[in-house]
């Protein structure tokens, strides 16, 4: 099986990347070796490889603190601007790209389902919302027949190697349950 990594450069994801070398053939991508804001680039980079089975997004959401209650600058909407196209439009092109895939991967959070912490709330808006447009990416993906998901490898510090492991297999198990929702990776194996 051929599988598309992008945003191979953590040490977390290089654990994933090992867990799935080891009966498939995975291409690494990365902002070293793909523009992420440019789709012309991303098609001719995306030619030079077979096509894929799986695509995997580990594609980091930067949410910045937001003070709503003042005027945003030109230079922070930028910054705004920029983070959502990288987030949010990079992951369309990639799925256009790509899309005889067979099964897409969203490596993500489940922020968006909690509200009981003061911490997840206003502080973290903007990461919430990305997260929300990723998820609704992944659900449109699922709507046309694909198997895609999220799974959410929250707490994974503690071990990072079993999180990694439990990733990998999920993936490689292709549970059809999963379409079109977001997962803990730890509530499958512990």
């Amino acid at each position: 099986m051929n599988i598309f990594f992008i945003g191979s450069s953590s040490n977390f994801a290089n654990n994933v990347i090992c867990k799935l070398e080891e009966e498939n053939t995975v291409y690494r991508f990365g902002r070293e070796n793909l523009n992420y804001t440019n789709y012309t680039d991303m098609q001719k980079v995306f030619k030079e490889y077979p096509k894929p089975d799986v695509v995997i997004f580990n594609i980091k959401c930067c949410g910045t603190t937001i003070n709503f209650t003042k005027t945003i600058e030109k230079d922070e909407l930028n910054d705004l601007n920029d983070n959502f196209y990288t987030s949010f439009y990079t992951k369309l092109h990639i799925y256009d790209l790509c899309k005889e895939a067979e099964q897409f991967v969203f490596i993500t959070s489940s922020i968006t389902k909690w509200s009981h912490d003061p911490e997840l709330g206003f502080n973290n808006i903007m990461y919430r919302q990305l997260r929300a447009s990723e998820q609704q990416i992944m659900k449109a993906i699922a709507s046309e027949g694909k198997l895609a998901y999220g799974l959410c490898p929250g707490g994974m510090d503690s071990n990072p190697e079993l999180y990694a492991e439990n990733l990998a297999k999920i993936v490689l198990e292709k549970d059809n349950n999963l379409k079109g929702t977001v997962s803990l990776v730890n509530e499958y194996y512990e």
